[in-house]
């Protein structure tokens, strides 16, 4: 994942733009392509490949008005798409699936899923849940945030019966909840 909060551009990656949109670009609907660039130019960080032609990105809404990230990826390697709630807004991302990692020598972003119960092993590690049916998981941050990483902590966040759906949406309603927070030494790509 590249982010460019560095690059003086003013874009960001979104944490699904992995397809190489950045946040406020997409490629054209209906299979159009945006200009092609220049001749003779060789790289930019403002192209886009839809069906293996160039094009330049342009801008566009962040999210839609329902809260949806405006994002267009073409999943070219059949990877495994998650939505998740990000500061009360829903997000696409890649679940590569999980690792092991020492997080006080590596970087970590915390993931916050939502169950009704959770058991850890020993080392910290999931055992069992009960997950709450339809709820996504929230992460804390994204890429161009210092507290960004892609090497995610799993947090399990212990609603009642009862619980609505999606009603936590970020980071700050589940440590503001009241709910228990168990936090594991799972890690996720």
């Amino acid at each position: 994942m590249v982010d460019q909060a560095g690059s003086g551009s003013g874009r960001r990656w979104t944490v699904g733009s992995l397809g190489g949109v950045p946040l406020g670009g997409r490629p054209a609907r209906g299979g159009a392509l945006p200009p092609a660039p220049p001749p003779g130019v060789q790289e930019s960080s403002d192209w886009v490949i839809l069906d293996g032609e160039i094009g330049e990105t342009r801008a566009s809404a962040q999210f839609h008005s329902t809260g949806h990230e405006a994002l267009s990826y073409n999943n070219p390697f059949a990877q495994n798409l998650e939505r998740v709630w990000f500061d009360g807004r829903l997000i696409f991302a890649l679940d590569v699936g999980e690792i092991d990692v020492d997080p006080a020598k590596v970087k970590v972003a915390q993931e916050y899923a939502i169950v009704h119960a959770v058991e850890l092993d020993e080392q910290g590690k999931l055992k069992s849940m009960r997950a709450v049916d339809g709820q996504y998981n929230i992460y804390d941050s994204v890429p161009g945030m210092p507290e960004y990483s892609p090497i995610w902590q799993f947090n399990y966040v212990v609603v009642p019966e009862g619980y609505q759906a999606n009603s936590l949406r970020s980071a700050r309603d589940c440590e503001q909840s009241g709910f228990q927070i168990v936090r594991s030494k799972q890690f996720e790509n």
